[in-house]
């Protein structure tokens, strides 16, 4: 019973962190679109006046610097959800072999 236990919150942990990971990889995609989306636009400003390009550059630096920031955060959620899980995970195995 108490290893049965374990076993299932092993397998919610596995099934979190998976759901967890496809999220992530869905934002990847997402980002790639975005990347893409970007690079045609930045085509296209190289077609306007000098001062146009200057003003469209300074807006995507300010875009780009945000969503770094949030690249940011994101990692470092990420690496806070993994040095949880694997806190949980040393425990788990820790109470399975005091049970053995």
């Amino acid at each position: 019973p108490f290893l049965r236990l374990l076993e299932a919150q092993l397998q919610d942990q596995r099934r979190e962190h998976e759901e967890e990971v496809e999220a992530l990889k869905n934002q990847v995609d997402a980002m790639k679109i975005e990347m893409e989306k970007q690079q045609q636009a930045f085509l296209q400003t190289l077609q306007l006046s000098p001062e146009a390009q200057v003003e469209f550059g300074l807006q995507e630096i300010t875009c780009l610097t945000n969503e770094n920031l949030d690249v940011k955060e994101l990692l470092e959620n990420m690496e806070k959800n993994e040095k949880k899980l694997k806190k949980q995970l040393k425990i788990y195995m820790k109470k399975v072999r005091d049970f053995e």
